[in-house]
């Protein structure tokens, strides 16, 4: 069964070109553009939450349901299963194929003249889309830089391209311990408890999250 809020966003049903897939915050980090031989995954959404696509090498079809102006969730999901011949396509596929499996919170985001679609998942996964086709130097969503990490006492984050408007930090427990409005280049956290934290980065492109360790 196919349920279609009346309230979902139109916008979703279209063409979207993958640039970033991290399926959670333990897999690794794929940008395509750094991708070897190049590769041009797709996912194309219709008005009747059918969805297909590209991967690596591999074709994909699916079903969403319980989809919500900012929500969507997967039903069916089956993909070819080719051996792409290149280790680096093969973990790329199985990390974006697994994604969409799920699907997640989405938002949709504009870009000069297109549009930029976020999916993030409740595992802190998530991935980055684009209706029209990138240049490498136009859009790199991972490009935020966290050293050290474990941390003693406080850190460096670095972003090149990405406006960042507030971090909040996040405890185990889900609580907000911590949020920073400005001056985001070094980060105390020498009076927080040690143990495992993650980042929840508000930028130009929507909500980026990232998981640090503090240690005594």
């Amino acid at each position: 069964m196919t349920c279609l809020a009346q309230n979902t966003n139109p916008q979703l049903f279209q063409t979207w070109y993958l640039n970033f897939v991290q399926a959670s915050d333990l897999d690794t980090p794929y940008n395509v553009f750094e991708i070897e031989p190049q590769i041009s995954p797709t996912l194309t959404i219709s008005n009747e939450l059918n969805y297909n696509g590209v991967g690596a090498c591999n074709t994909f079809e699916g079903v969403f349901v319980n989809t919500f102006s900012d929500y969507i969730e997967s039903s069916i999901f089956s993909p070819t299963t080719n051996d792409c011949n290149f280790e680096l396509h093969n973990s790329f596929e199985s990390s974006y194929f697994y994604f969409l499996q799920y699907g997640g919170t989405y938002q949709i985001i504009p870009q000069g003249n297109g549009l930029i679609l976020i999916i993030s998942n409740p595992i802190f996964g998530s991935a980055v889309f684009t209706n029209f086709k990138l240049d490498i130097n136009d859009f790199d969503f991972n490009q935020i830089t966290i050293y050290p990490n474990p941390i003693e006492l406080n850190f460096s984050l670095k972003s090149d391209k990405l406006n960042i408007s507030r971090i909040q930090i996040i405890n185990s427990f889900g609580q907000n311990v911590k949020t920073i409005q400005n001056e985001f280049g070094i980060i105390d956290i020498s009076n927080l408890n040690s143990g495992v934290y993650i980042l929840k980065i508000d930028t130009e492109f929507g909500i980026l999250k990232r998981k640090i360790i503090k240690r005594n």
